[in-house]
């Protein structure tokens, strides 16, 4: 059955479909009862998505039509490469906003500071990453755990406390949104197949 698509949209849809899901499965478990599950789930989801957005930018960027080796080697390349610029430029950018706040005045003793830099520094990661056509999740990502390892430290109590709630609070929002607009697409879907057979058949 030919449905008029080339390679490169099979990689491209395969890439897409390839990452799992765990946002159900951190909503059942308990950070704080079993801290090390949950990491575990945690981090191989984000991996997984982090690692299938790398590989669909590396396969949009080739011509698979005709594959043959080269391709395949630079499309290799292609992917190593995306990965490793978007774990150091998280690194690189977690490192930062741990030298800002211990080093420098104006961001110390200051919760509403500290807090301020750690998520800009997070988003500035996020938009360098964007700039420079790199993957903007897997940066985030390791700039977060930098930012657990260093920053987190050099912080006062109150930012600790203030800093956890508050991502807290934003990654259980983001993830009623992402269930809820999953839950509108599956019953949009069967509506506009209703919808459209009534049309045809008046």
């Amino acid at each position: 059955m030919d449905v008029g698509l080339a390679i490169g949209d099979y990689l491209a849809i395969g890439a897409i479909f390839a990452a799992t899901d765990s946002v159900c499965t951190l909503q059942v478990l308990n950070q704080d009862e079993t801290p090390l599950l949950y990491s575990l789930v945690f981090g191989e989801g984000v991996v997984n998505d982090a690692t299938s957005v790398v590989l669909f930018n590396a396969v949009q960027n080739f011509d698979l039509s005709h594959i043959n080796t080269t391709i395949a080697f630079q499309l290799v390349g292609n992917f190593i490469y995306l990965f490793i610029t978007s774990t150091v430029l998280g690194v690189v950018a977690g490192l930062l906003s741990a030298y800002i706040i211990k080093k420098l005045y104006f961001g110390r003793h200051s919760t509403d500071r500290e807090v301020a830099i750690m998520m800009l520094m997070a988003y500035l990661s996020y938009m360098l990453a964007e700039l420079f056509y790199l993957s903007g999740i897997l940066t985030v990502f390791f700039c977060g755990i930098v930012m657990s390892h260093y920053t987190w430290h050099n912080v006062t109590e109150n930012s600790r406390v203030t800093t956890k709630h508050t991502f807290a609070t934003l990654s259980f929002v983001a993830e009623i949104f992402i269930i809820f607009s999953r839950m509108s697409c599956g019953m949009d879907a069967p509506c506009s197949r209703y919808c459209e057979s009534r049309r045809v058949r008046e």
